[in-house]
């Protein structure tokens, strides 16, 4: 069939399809600072992490400014609570 392939799912520390206009429809970035609170780990450790595949990439939007997607940060977090984590049902 022609016209638009079909999405692919993006695993975690993947960044998600950029080639779309509509991928990030709905998108919040994250700033550095806020990255590094929402996470617990630190400067070093995420550099160090990124460098090595194992967090999402960030996004140059300047010389100067760097963000990350939200929802790349949320889905790494997702995937490093333990399956034996309790979690409290709302």
């Amino acid at each position: 069939m022609l016209g638009s392939p079909a999405p692919q799912a993006t695993s975690p520390g993947q960044p998600a399809d950029h080639s779309r206009p509509d991928a990030a429809r709905g998108e919040r970035f994250l700033r550095k600072p806020q990255v590094l609170s929402r996470t617990g780990i630190s400067r070093s450790h995420l550099y160090w992490l990124m460098a090595r595949g194992r967090f999402p990439a960030s996004i140059p939007l300047s010389p100067r400014v760097t963000v990350w997607l939200e929802s790349d940060v949320d889905a790494w977090i997702a995937t490093h609570i333990p399956d034996t984590h309790l979690r409290v049902q709302p």
